[in-house]
């Protein structure tokens, strides 16, 4: 199977999906929405399906690249495609008013370098030089962001930036997290005939001998296995959807409570506080070009009055539109260095 078998199966969509969008969202057979990668926004295309019976012919040729059949019992399905985009179909009775259909291609990461967000100031210099410092010590770091692709993008980046001499396992659908650079980056990916969780997964990489783990999207139980790790010696990159690094450090307390509700907040606090040293915070929705912009690093310095310790690095100073260097961030990586030289 190629790309042109996609594509000839795909009717009105052909163009879409032979085009630069980074999605696809079919809600009924003339409701068909597009995102370009430089639009947060979702936009309605052009074309439309003849009737909901084409609509769903479409559907059920590309669940069936994957050996799906959908029926009234088996009413939701997800594909693969050949170059890697995901397939989403829900039909009746769960799907109300029409069959629905989402296809999330590729995210393309070849515009994002460390060069072109120095360029497009979604970084500054300072800024770049203590991550790559904070990667050379080892240190756990946190990308949250307000929305999805561009976390990644930096984490991509950041996982690259790795020593190429150093073992990296990634924890993530392989599409979201490539880490092609990387010489000695192995793959594990959740799903699966097994319905691996990222949780399962995490055992077995802790056991795989990595340097470094990189994981996507904490979303439920891996958030306390990856701490768990975190704080037993494994170096970690990892993201999270949030509106501000406290907002991301209380959404992790509520998965580890949910998956060891007999631990109290106090304890899971500071359990969280010593797995994470940095925070970095990358704003797209509120800014008034809606680019992607580190907005704030932040040190994850312990608790102390039952409230997370959080030393500003940088932080982003709205009116000039830069990333600035703080008194606290001036000198991080010696400080780090010294502390972990004699540790």
């Amino acid at each position: 199977m190629n790309s042109d078998t996609v594509t000839s199966i795909l009717g009105p969509l052909a163009p879409l999906y032979a085009g630069p969008n980074e999605a696809i969202v079919v809600d009924a057979p003339d409701r068909i929405y597009v995102r370009d990668p430089n639009v947060i926004e979702l936009v309605q295309a052009l074309v439309k399906f003849d009737s909901v019976d084409a609509l769903r012919q479409v559907i059920d040729n590309l669940m069936a690249l994957g050996g799906i059949t959908l029926s009234p019992a088996n009413s939701t399905g997800e594909v693969r495609l050949p170059d890697g985009s995901r397939v989403v179909a829900v039909i009746p009775p769960t799907a109300v008013e029409s069959p629905y259909l989402v296809i999330q291609k590729i995210p393309d990461h070849t515009d994002f370098t460390w060069e072109n967000l120095l360029k497009w100031t979604s970084l500054s210099e300072g800024a770049h030089k203590l991550l790559l410092s904070a990667l050379h010590l080892w240190t756990n770091m946190l990308i949250v962001g307000d929305t999805r692709n561009p976390k990644n993008y930096i984490l991509n980046l950041l996982a690259n930036s790795i020593d190429p001499k150093e073992r990296v396992i990634v924890v993530a659908e392989s599409h979201l997290l490539p880490v092609a650079k990387q010489p000695r980056r192995i793959h594990l990916e959740p799903g699966g005939p097994e319905k691996l969780s990222v949780s399962n997964l995490l055992e077995v990489a802790a056991k795989m001998r990595p340097n470094w783990l990189v994981l996507g999207d904490f979303e439920g139980p891996e958030a306390m296995r990856a701490i768990q790790l975190m704080k037993s010696g494994y170096p970690t990159l990892a993201t999270l959807c949030a509106d501000n690094p406290e907002d991301a450090l209380a959404q992790i307390e509520m998965m580890c409570m949910r998956t060891n509700p007999s631990l109290g907040l106090m304890e899971i606090r500071q359990m969280i506080a010593s797995a994470f040293g940095l925070v970095v915070f990358l704003k797209t929705r509120a800014l008034p070009d809606q680019r992607i912009r580190v907005t704030q690093i932040v040190e994850v310095c312990g608790v102390d009055n039952n409230r997370y310790i959080q030393q500003p690095l940088f932080t982003y100073d709205n009116e000039q539109g830069l990333l600035e260097l703080t008194e606290t961030g001036k000198g991080w990586a010696e400080r780090k260095l010294g502390k972990w030289t004699q540790g």
